[in-house]
C-alpha cells in the first residue's frame, strides 16, 4: 500500500504547448468576428477614395420666356426667349483637398488600429481560456489520483475498525476527506463547463481531442523594456495617438475654411431665329462670419486635440499600471512556484512518506495520515495554480506591449 500511495503522489512534468499556435491560427482564420474586421478595413479603405473626390458636377435645364401666358410655345418672338444647358463643377481650394485625403488616411490607420485591439482582445481570451481549462483539467486529474488514495484509507481503515485497532472516528474522518474531494471534483467540472463555452466561442474547438500542457514558470525580468514595447506597439495607444494626428489635421483643415471655395460654371443658350450664345463664369465665397464660424471652427477642433491628448495620457498611465501589475504576478507565480516545487513538495512528500510508514505500524492515527494528504495535496494544487497564473500574466504582458500573437 505504501509504494501505491507514494506513486500516486508523482507530479508530471510540463512540456511545451505545441498545439497552441494550430489553435489561434485556425482562430485567426474562422472566426466570425475578425472576418469582420477584415471586411470593415476593406470598406473604410474604399471610403478613402470617394471621400477625397470632387462633389459631382452639376447639369442644369431651363428655359427663359417672358411670353409665357402670349403663344406659349412660339420660340421667335423675343430675343430674350432661350433654352439654356449649363454645367457647374465645384472646386475647394486646393490644400483642402489634399488634407482632406490625409485625414481620411488618418482616420483609415486610426481604425485598424481599433479593429487591431479587438483582434489581440480575442487572441487573449483564447489564450486565457485554454489556460485556465488546462489549470482545471490538471487539478481534476490530481483530485482523480486522491480519490484514489482516499478509497485505499477507507478500506485500510475499515479493515483496522474490523480489529479494534483504530476508533470510528478514524473511519468516519477518511469518508469525509473522500467527501470534501467529491465536492472539489463537482466545483471543478462545473467551471469546466464554463470554459469550455468560451472557448467554442473564441475557436471552436473540438474539447474532447484537446490536449496540451505548459512550461514551468521562468524567471521574468525587463519591466522597463516592456513599458518601451507598449508605448510603441499597443494598438490603443497607437489609435489615439493616430487620432491625435487626425485632429492637428482637422485643425489645418478649419483654418483652410477661411480661404473660400470656387465654382465654375457655362452653359450654352440656344434662340431661334436669333443667334445662340453661351455664358461662363466663377463664383466663390466670402468667408464674411468668419468670428461665428471659421473662429468657432478652429476653436472646436483645438479643444478635441486637447481632450484626446488627456485622453492618451490617462491611457497610457492606465495601460502602465496593468502592464506593472501583470509583470509582478507573473514574478511572484515564478518565485512561488520555485518554492513549491523545491522546497515544500519534496519536504510535505518525505514528511508524508514517514507518517504512512508510521500508520502501518499503528504509530500514528488517521488524522496524521489526513493532515499530511491535505498538505501535499495543496503544494500539488498550488504548482497548477502557479503554473496556470504565470502564463496569464504573461500573456497579458504580450497583449499590453501588442505583440501578442
Amino acid at each position: 500500500m505504501k509504494k501505491f500511495l507514494i506513486s500516486l503522489l508523482f507530479i508530471t512534468g510540463l512540456a511545451t504547448a505545441e498545439d497552441i499556435p494550430s489553435i489561434i491560427d485556425k482562430a485567426y482564420k474562422n472566426h466570425p468576428k475578425l472576418k469582420a474586421i477584415e471586411e470593415k478595413l476593406k470598406a473604410i479603405k474604399a471610403r478613402e477614395t470617394f471621400e477625397t473626390s470632387l462633389p459631382d458636377p452639376i447639369v442644369n435645364f431651363s428655359v427663359n420666356d417672358i411670353q409665357i401666358f402670349y403663344k406659349p410655345f412660339a420660340r421667335d418672338l423675343e430675343p430674350m426667349q432661350t433654352i439654356n444647358l449649363g454645367i457647374s463643377q465645384k472646386i475647394p481650394y486646393l490644400p483642402k483637398l489634399k488634407l482632406r485625403s490625409s485625414v481620411v488616411k488618418t482616420i483609415y490607420d486610426k481604425t485598424y488600429y481599433k479593429l487591431e485591439a479587438e483582434k489581440q482582445e480575442i487572441i487573449y481570451q483564447i489564450y486565457r481560456n485554454l489556460y485556465l481549462y488546462w489549470q482545471i483539467k490538471e487539478k481534476l486529474k490530481v483530485i482523480n489520483e486522491y480519490k484514489e488514495i482516499a478509497r485505499q484509507l477507507i478500506g485500510f481503515s475499515n479493515t483496522l475498525y474490523s480489529v479494534g485497532k483504530v476508533s470510528q472516528a478514524e473511519v468516519f474522518n477518511a469518508n469525509v476527506f473522500y467527501s470534501e474531494l467529491l465536492q472539489k471534483e463537482v466545483f471543478l467540472k462545473g467551471r469546466l463547463k464554463q470554459i469550455e463555452a468560451n472557448l467554442k466561442y473564441y475557436a471552436n474547438l473540438k474539447l474532447d481531442k484537446l490536449d496540451f500542457s505548459l512550461k514551468k514558470p521562468k524567471e521574468i525580468s525587463g519591466l522597463n523594456t516592456f513599458v518601451e514595447t507598449m508605448k510603441n506597439n499597443n494598438p490603443e495607444l497607437l489609435a489615439i495617438k493616430t487620432s491625435i494626428e487626425e485632429a492637428n489635421k482637422k485643425i489645418k483643415l478649419a483654418k483652410l475654411d477661411y480661404k473660400p471655395d470656387f465654382t465654375v460654371f457655362g452653359s450654352y443658350s440656344y434662340r431661334t431665329p436669333f443667334r445662340d450664345y453661351v455664358s461662363f463664369g466663377v463664383s466663390f465665397n466670402i468667408p464674411l462670419w468668419a468670428s461665428k464660424k471659421q473662429d468657432k471652427r478652429v476653436l472646436e477642433e483645438t479643444n478635441l486635440k486637447l481632450e484626446k491628448e488627456k485622453a492618451y495620457k490617462d491611457k497610457y498611465i492606465l495601460l502602465k499600471s496593468m502592464l506593472e501589475e501583470n509583470f509582478f504576478k507573473a514574478k511572484t507565480a515564478f518565485e512561488s512556484f520555485k518554492i513549491f516545487e523545491e522546497l515544500l513538495k519534496p519536504q510535505t512528500e518525505k514528511v508524508y512518506e514517514s507518517i504512512i510508514s508510521e500508520y502501518q505500524v499503528g504509530e500514528k492515527n488517521i488524522f496524521d495520515v489526513l493532515k499530511a494528504l491535505n498538505q501535499i495535496l495543496t503544494v500539488k494544487l498550488k504548482l497548477i495554480d502557479e503554473t496556470a497564473n504565470y502564463h496569464i500574466a504573461y500573456k497579458t504582458i504580450e497583449k499590453l506591449t501588442g505583440v501578442i500573437k
